[in-house]
């Protein structure tokens, strides 16, 4: 191994026990998306600590934060932002491993400070909060968070060790039913169902699966259904996620999807009304070139990388991913058997085998980073590809 990596591997394991602390704290301390304040103060915090300047409240939202070294030329480029996630999900907590994520992230940026505070360009964290469902990073581009940056990386937990995976877009719709109301016993034909018409809407949409790709998935709750049985609701609610693995595909299906919905209302008598609950997320478009160098640090540090073959979930790093280069490799934690977004995936961040994964994940992207800032060739061949795509 290059004196060079070997002395940034050191580095990471000179803060292992910090690391541990981040992870730690999030776990114990879970916070869901937008409400992740004591989360962002702490990480804040912890870095002031470690010689960052650090701005809260990046691109308007509370819980972003904004972080440098003290001693960072604001203009050198290339430019990496290592993206740090923390927020929780509801009643699981860190199921999804965010926990994991802000420790891999600053632990890797902290690494190439210490072992190379003079780099030929630089790099930023940016902590970029509620990927699950707020869409963060999106608002965050949209704020102009990332102009001057060049590429971002992040690494997440999972059940194997993968160079990355593709992504759904998803559009998030709230739908709404209006009706009349009337006694359910006594006078049923002076109402209007709202129910009739959600219940129809939902019927509608488990039949349009069938024509479906196998790609595209489209899921929902009934969020309020009524008020008292004896009464013919005049308003109910639901919450949906449309989703799709291209653009193309995502914009069709949501017209089927209203389709749907418009039609049930008009069967039952009913107005609906649909809201797209903003920001959308976009299909991650991936970087192989950017991925193989990632896969060759990993493998330098002794991981075994699978592959994976079709479509996982939606995140707002997809929409990052339309403005610049990225990656989000994955590294084992657990086994297949154990499920994300889940209270035993969550443990899975604290066991001695997520303890070495997290300490794996911030070393083979603290080397990435390396090796991207070291070589103008390799700098060139991640964004021939992305402007390509």
């Amino acid at each position: 191994m290059h004196p060079e990596k070997e002395k940034l591997l050191s580095a990471v394991q000179g803060i292992a026990g910090d690391l541990d602390n981040i992870s730690r704290y999030l776990y114990e301390n879970p916070e869901t998306a937008y409400q992740e304040h004591n989360s962002c103060r702490w990480l804040c915090e912890f870095l002031e600590k470690r010689g960052f300047k650090v701005q809260a409240s990046a691109g308007g939202l509370e819980t972003a934060f904004f972080a440098v070294p003290e001693n960072a030329t604001a203009t050198t480029r290339p430019r990496i932002a290592f993206l740090a996630e923390y927020d929780a999900l509801e009643k699981i907590g860190h199921g999804c491993g965010h926990n994991m994520i802000a420790a891999m992230s600053l632990g890797a940026a902290i690494a190439v400070q210490q072992a190379f505070p003079g780099l030929s360009g630089s790099f930023v964290i940016v902590g970029t909060p509620a990927e699950e469902g707020g869409g963060g990073k999106a608002r965050l581009a949209a704020a102009g968070v990332f102009e001057g940056i060049d590429v971002a990386m992040m690494t997440h937990p999972g059940q194997a060790n993968l160079t990355g995976e593709d992504t759904l877009g998803r559009i998030k719709a709230r739908l709404e039913f209006f009706g009349r109301t009337a006694h359910a016993a006594a006078a049923p034909e002076a109402g209007l169902n709202a129910l009739d018409a959600l219940v129809g809407a939902y019927t509608n949409l488990s039949l349009l699966r069938q024509q479906m790709t196998d790609d595209a998935r489209i899921h929902g709750i009934i969020t309020h259904g009524g008020d008292a049985p004896n009464v013919i609701p005049d308003y109910t609610a639901a919450l949906f996620y449309v989703r799709a693995a291209t653009l193309p595909v995502l914009d069709r299906l949501f017209l089927r999807f209203q389709d749907c919905c418009k039609g049930a209302a008009l069967a039952a008598g009913c107005r609906c009304e649909i809201e797209v609950e903003p920001p959308s997320l976009d299909p991650m478009k991936r970087n192989s070139t950017f991925e193989k160098l990632w896969k060759a640090n990993a493998e330098l540090l002794g991981l075994n990388i699978t592959q994976k073959t079709g479509p996982s979930g939606s995140t707002d790093l997809g929409n990052l991913s339309r403005i610049m280069p990225v990656i989000q490799p994955f590294v084992a934690i657990c086994d297949k058997n154990v499920a994300l977004h889940s209270t035993a995936f969550a443990d899975a961040t604290r066991t001695e085998r997520g303890q070495k994964a997290m300490l794996d994940g911030a070393s083979a992207l603290a080397l990435t980073a390396l090796d991207y800032l070291r070589a103008t060739d390799a700098q060139k061949a991640v964004h021939e590809e992305f402007l390509a795509g």
